[in-house]
């Protein structure tokens, strides 16, 4: 069996890898629950078992037929990148626990590290590498500064990983995603989602 689109085999391995490690991640280090009493570990496994799932069934659509023309993937980063990206998380994550601070700080800190260094050495990566920190910033601001202020860096710092930033459009994104969080996961499943910062209630 070849692989007919290496673009959609890397993808599904990414999407499988990625939804693994947080799924096993949050019921690692947090309760489960039930799906009538959700607990914190609860969202994070279901988006991450159904990421592996959707992953899976990319790789295999990979793997169906034969190739279609160069199907070469250029990735805008090497080997020697993604250890230097490794060695920032580590080396942030050993010091947080030295100083007996929490490792969430030391993880937000390398993602913005990883993203300035990004921007500045390889701007050709900065649509992934946005992408994924706001994902991590909308995780670990979520608890501390509330439902709006981590949905807005979410949707701001992938909106600038894009290839125009319309302030327009971003805003009036924000507006309805923060409408629909609140109606549908606040109000109608009676999440405790904290809306705004622990220091406004």
């Amino acid at each position: 069996m070849k692989i007919r689109s290496q673009k959609d085999f890397w993808s599904g391995l990414m999407f499988i890898g990625s939804g693994l490690f947080f799924a096993l991640w949050a019921m690692a280090f947090y309760q489960m629950g039930t799906a009538v009493r959700m607990g914190p570990a609860y969202f994070p496994t279901m988006l991450g078992f159904l990421l592996t799932v959707l992953g899976a069934a990319v790789l295999l659509q990979s793997l169906a037929m034969e190739p279609e023309g160069d199907q070469a993937v250029h990735t805008p980063f090497n080997i020697i990148d993604l250890l230097i990206v490794v060695a920032i998380y580590a080396v942030l994550i050993l010091l947080s626990q030295n100083i007996g601070s929490s490792s969430d700080y030391a993880i937000l800190g390398g993602t913005i590290i990883v993203s300035l260094l990004t921007a500045v050495f390889r701007p050709d990566a900065k649509p992934l590498v946005l992408v994924t920190a706001a994902t991590i910033a909308y995780g670990y601001l979520m608890k501390p500064l509330g439902l709006v202020i981590a949905t807005a860096a979410l949707v701001f710092i992938s909106a600038a990983g894009g290839h125009e930033f319309k302030w327009k459009e971003v805003i009036i994104l924000f507006i309805i995603l923060i409408l629909f969080s609140v109606l549908v996961f606040v109000k109608g499943l009676t999440l405790p989602f904290p809306i705004w910062p622990e220091y406004f209630g």
